[in-house]
């Protein structure tokens, strides 16, 4: 039985067609771990759900497959796809190395108008994460510093590779900011590659990115590892 909050006030008109609007939600479901790992998405009640057709919700499941976020099943049809500890790490340490070429191609192409978007994207994710709503925005505030950045690289292969590796492991990002002390951790990193960014040292923010990305790996995992003691336990 999938959650009833699903299917709440779908924005079906001026909002693109309806399987983006599905997908839209199912998306925002399983990041936001309304959906878990292991639960079934049975077309016909998604279609119930949504009041449309069987068809939109056939497309949205496959998009979502795309984005590693869905699977399709033998006898089981579509399902929410989740990973393991390895899984984790090896897509971390591969968006590691792709993070770390962007921003070094960034900070080598870079002018002051990207400097200058770079900055806000900052300021926005200091100021938007310590507000009451921090930990929802988190996410979204802290990939687009990231990608203020490798926008510069003028690499769209590149980002869209990296756009990937995000949607697969966004959800377990997330959690972060419910650390103590993460998020000035994470402030000071991100100001740490803001300097290098400002001091065109390519080679420095290259660095820093890679070692930001595996510390926040090795957070993912030990998140990770409550949820899953705590999903034991009860």
């Amino acid at each position: 039985m999938l959650p009833a909050s699903l299917f709440l006030k779908p924005e079906f008109a001026g909002h693109g067609t309806a399987s983006e609007t599905i997908s839209a939600a199912l998306r925002k479901a399983i990041l936001e771990d309304a959906l878990q790992a292991g639960q079934a998405l049975p077309q016909s009640e998604l279609a119930s759900g949504f009041g449309v057709s069987i068809i939109p919700v056939r497309e949205a499941l496959k998009r979502l497959e795309a984005e590693g976020l869905v699977a399709f099943l033998p006898n089981r049809g579509a399902t929410v796809v989740g990973m393991n500890e390895a899984d984790i790490r090896e897509y971390s340490q591969i968006r590691a190395l792709l993070e770390e070429q962007a921003a070094g191609y960034a900070v080598r192409n870079m002018t002051r108008v990207d400097l200058a978007r770079i900055e806000d994207a900052y300021d926005a994710f200091v100021q938007g994460v310590s507000g009451p709503d921090g930990a929802q925005k988190s996410g979204a505030l802290n990939r687009a510093f990231h990608n203020a950045i490798y926008a510069a690289a003028d690499k769209p292969r590149l980002l869209e590779m990296i756009d990937d590796l995000h949607n697969k492991l966004d959800r377990y990002i997330r959690g972060h900011l419910l650390i103590e002390g993460r998020k000035a951790t994470t402030d000071e990193e991100h100001f740490a590659i803001l300097e290098a960014c400002r001091a065109r040292d390519a080679d420095r923010a290259a660095r820093l990115t890679r070692i930001h990305i595996l510390d926040a790996a090795d957070i993912s995992v030990e998140v990770f590892r409550r949820k899953t003691s705590l999903a034991k336990v009860s």
